[in-house]
């Protein structure tokens, strides 16, 4: 069969075409090259056949294409390399919200300023020391309490700092990562219609897509998420991805889904703080696969990062990454005091820790006071505030009867011995270097655990000190692997999905070569076909 007389322009009008519409492709990349989160585009392209075979044809019949065809615009990405980075997006807000909150906690336990927990026990065994030299009939005791009062601000100042600290840190959770959160589902949720829509239109939308992957990216460093993408046909040629996004949750050691966004509807994540417990409520779409959520067992949250669902019904979930997890830790997590030491650190470990400080201080002191001196002026050094048993860091303060002159420190351990000996103040000061018990209840039991033997100077250190200097080293350390993880997968990314000027300029050459080749072939044709129209005549004329 003879091909089409007109058929080599169409062929070179294609290719026209594709020439330019590649030269605008590149000119989309080249100028985007420092837009944050571009993606390269890149043209899509097939040849066109003769479609079928037909009668006509035998072995002698040479069959060409019919050009070139244009099928869209693409991104060039890596599906798997995305999983990897909202992966390890994950760690890292883990991590850095863990990091950022224990370096607001070293900022309360600072003991680099001149007013320290150290300090003031050195001060105070320093004024007993000299009050135990006293060779008077009656001791001034009033340097000894001054030193005391002066050791009880610096324990009110840390309680106060630490309970700003959690409110700041609570409300910034509730208030902005919550809210940051919900209005990311909804965005996504919203751009997943809008790319639908255009779709429909006839327009990829990719910049739409850019800006959805960015989003899913910031998502991912919040809670750990799984996205699905599955192909929805729109006709018989036309197809658009619907995206699903899953948050995984650790229930009985397996992950299980719970559906955050599919389509353009969405779910949302609320939050509640009650008794320094704070607990986030989880609205979702689906349960694997299922629309009802229960708990048979029906056990409370326990002092971990849970989910509850929003009948109130609570899950044996667990966040297992992203800035939830650092945040949701450290502010319900108290270590051993959770009655497991494997638990992490969180403030209310230093909380308890410091509390359980002044509870045995003052208890101990108090114990040393307690037997009637010579005027029967012996008694309690110390009282709380709200009349608990239990001393705090925050409900401590000096007796108004020591203040007072009726409650005095007892200098003798025998009232009525008549040595200027004073023996009793040396007891004070023993006590103060002698090895203590620090102990604490286990909540399965109900019974006592001790948690350290020494004394107040080395437990401070120790317990506390020492214990929030490893952990910042510890998640310091964590935070800077995950980083150069991350940086690494970006990278990655980067090579497969960002653009090269280099690349891009020979695309240039390449695509204006190819262009002026499809002109050429034009005149080629024009040519010819002027020759076969006007260049020849008649036969027998």
């Amino acid at each position: 069969m003879l091909r089409a007389t007109f058929a080599g322009f169409s062929v070179a009008r294609g290719a026209l075409t594709a020439s330019q519409k590649a030269l605008d492709v590149t000119g989309q990349n080249i100028s985007n090259v420092y837009t944050a989160g571009y993606t390269r585009q890149r043209l899509d392209q097939v040849s066109m056949s003769m479609g079928y075979g037909n009668y006509s044809y035998s072995n002698y019949t040479a069959q060409v294409g019919n050009g070139v065809l244009i099928t869209g615009i693409s991104q060039i990405r890596d599906p798997y390399l995305d999983i990897q980075y909202r992966n390890q997006m994950a760690n890292v807000g883990a991590s850095d919200s863990k990091n950022s909150i224990l370096e607001q906690v070293e900022g309360v336990f600072d003991e680099t300023m001149k007013s320290s927990i150290k300090d003031a026990f050195s001060d105070l065994e320093s004024k007993l020391l000299d009050l135990a030299n006293s060779t008077g009939s009656e001791l001034d005791d009033s340097i000894v309490r001054a030193s005391m009062q002066s050791l009880v601000n610096i324990f009110h100042a840390n309680a106060t700092n630490l309970a700003d600290k959690r409110e700041q840190i609570t409300d910034d959770f509730e208030n902005n990562s919550i809210r940051q959160v919900n209005a990311l589902l909804k965005d996504i949720a919203e751009l997943n219609k809008s790319i639908k829509n255009s779709h429909v239109l006839g327009y990829p939308a990719l910049e739409l897509q850019d800006e959805r992957n960015n989003k899913l990216d910031e998502l991912a460093s919040y809670i750990p998420i799984e996205v699905i993408r599955t192909d929805e046909k729109l006709s018989s040629t036309e197809k658009v991805e619907n995206v699903q996004v899953n948050i995984l949750l650790n229930k009985n050691q397996k992950f299980e889904r719970f559906t955050l966004i599919d389509n353009d509807k969405y779910g949302s994540l609320e939050s509640e703080t009650a008794d320094k417990f704070t607990e986030v409520t989880l609205n979702h779409l689906q349960y694997n696969g299922n629309t009802v959520v229960t708990n048979p067992d029906g056990t409370a949250a326990t002092a971990e990062t849970a989910i509850t669902e929003k009948t109130g019904d609570t899950v044996n979930i667990f966040i297992q990454g992203g800035t939830f997890k650092g945040t949701l830790d450290m502010l319900n997590s108290s270590g051993v005091f959770d009655g497991d030491a494997a638990t992490e650190k969180g403030l209310g470990y230093y909380e308890q820790a410091f509390d359980l400080l002044v509870d045995k201080f003052a208890k101990v002191m108090n114990s040393l006071n307690q037997e009637p001196t010579a005027d029967n002026s012996g008694g309690n050094l110390f009282v709380t505030s709200d009349g608990s048993t239990d001393f705090t860091a925050a409900n401590i303060k000096i007796n108004e009867d020591w203040i007072r002159g009726i409650v005095k420190l007892k200098a003798k351990q025998d009232p009525t011995s008549g040595s200027t000996q004073n023996d009793n103040i040396n007891k004070f000061i023993d006590n103060l270097n002698k090895d203590q018990e620090f102990e604490v209840n286990v909540p399965a039991t109900g019974n006592k655990s001790t948690i350290y033997t020494g004394n107040f100077y080395n437990y401070y250190v120790n317990t506390i000190e020492s214990t929030l200097g490893i952990e910042q080293q510890s998640t310091k350390n964590l935070l800077d692997n995950h980083v150069t993880v991350i940086n690494t997968i970006a990278q990655s990314k980067d090579q497969v999905s960002g653009v090269s000027l280099d690349e891009e300029g020979v695309n240039l050459m390449q695509y204006q070569q190819s262009f002026t080749a499809a002109s050429r072939l034009m005149t080629s044709l024009d040519e010819v076909l002027d020759k076969l129209i006007n260049g020849t005549g008649v036969c027998g004329r």
